[in-house]
């Protein structure tokens, strides 16, 4: 095993200096590695960042069962390195970002660095009054009107860096073809809200706030870790979701968002389920397991004053429900707060919510979660 990382590693290496030729300069012309503050990946597998003189390289990758891609994009530092013409290259004072998530712009706002997006999909999806009031302001471009993106609308945005998904990543070709430099994402690809969170470790790089990235991910971390281990584990059940006609697609017991519930101290309903995909049940085998499952959580899109009585409107089957009967219906109203996205760099504070939620904090302003009355 160590072998085959020191070989992984020491290809990394080769592919990186294959790009990097260095011109003759004096020691004054070359950025001090040294004094640079750098990123050390602790949980996510999707990326890992590389350091040599006078450039970073950011390499983003799949890993587990994930559909093979392998990206990569060269940040230059110091303006005498000379970068092969195939190589992808950035400087981090000029960048102008598209993105095709609107995740990556809440690790851009909390870089300060919502300015530089001058395209996204999906403008009048943003459910954040702030973020959404910088983007009419700036005129950023809608690039995807339908499933695809559209191509004109991208080079009117202009950008100097393409943030896209790598399903479909054939597409990337095009793109860099007629000078559309991009960089796949997959930060919704890692297996733990920490390993998520820690993309921004790689937006910190792409836009020169490595410090600040650092510093937010520390912090976010040790508030995460604190509420996890005060958590107390019981044998309380959860189910989650809402029916979609006559089936009930269930998260995979292993997915994130199932994870975050579980550390504040609750157990699925369904974690004997095997697999990483999303489970698939007839309501009425939910409607039974409802009965003896001690909480409810669901994220939905709802009516301001949405109330347990209109849970139960929409099914009179819902008030049978233990967690109907108790109060304990867990509740996220995505029309009203961004948890798609900005819940992304909140899991200490969706953490929070739900240890107040089932009793284990007694002080709490709820920001994602509450209880549904």
């Amino acid at each position: 095993m160590r072998l085959l990382v020191r070989f992984s590693i020491f290809s990394l290496i080769l592919v990186l200096c294959a790009c990097v030729q260095h011109t003759n300069s004096t020691e004054n012309d070359i950025s001090n590695q040294a004094d640079l503050e750098k990123v050390a990946v602790q949980y996510a597998e999707g990326f890992d960042i590389l350091y040599e003189e006078g450039v970073i390289k950011i390499v983003t990758q799949s890993f587990g069962k994930n559909a093979f891609f392998k990206d990569s994009i060269y940040v230059r530092l110091d303006s005498t390195v000379k970068l092969d013409p195939v190589c992808k290259t950035i400087e981090q004072e000029t960048i102008r970002f598209a993105c095709q998530s609107s995740t990556h712009l809440a690790f851009l706002a909390e870089l300060n660095h919502l300015e530089e997006v001058v395209g996204l999909c999906g403008l009048e999806y943003v459910n954040n009054p702030e973020i959404s009031e910088v983007l009419k302001k700036n005129l950023v471009v809608e690039l995807c009107m339908t499933d695809q993106v559209q191509l004109e609308n991208l080079y009117q945005s202009n950008p100097d860096l393409f943030l896209i998904y790598p399903f479909g990543s054939a597409e990337s070709n095009n793109y860099n073809d007629k000078g559309i430099q991009t960089l796949l994402i997959s930060e919704y690809l890692e297996k733990s809200q920490l390993a998520r969170l820690e993309w921004i470790k790689l937006f910190g790089v792409l836009t020169g706030r490595t410090m600040e990235a650092n510093d937010y991910f520390e912090e976010v971390e040790t508030a995460y870790l604190a509420l996890k281990t005060a958590a107390t584990k019981t044998e309380k059940t959860f189910i989650m979701n809402l029916p979609f006609q006559d089936q009930w697609f269930m998260p995979s017991s292993k997915s994130v968002g199932v994870e975050l519930i579980e550390d504040a101290g609750l157990q699925y309903f369904y974690q004997d389920e095997l697999g990483t995909e999303n489970k698939t049940h007839s309501s009425e085998q939910v409607w039974n397991d409802g009965v003896e499952a001690d909480y409810w959580v669901i994220i939905a899109r709802r009516s301001a004053d949405y109330s347990l009585e209109d849970l139960i409107n929409e099914e009179p089957v819902y008030k049978e429900f233990l967690s109907v009967k108790k109060h304990q219906v867990i509740f996220c109203n995505t029309n009203q707060v961004d948890y798609f996205s900005k819940g992304a760099i909140e899991p200490h504070v969706i953490l929070k919510d739900l240890c107040y939620a089932t009793g284990q904090i007694d002080s709490h302003e709820p920001q994602y979660f509450f209880l549904l009355e």
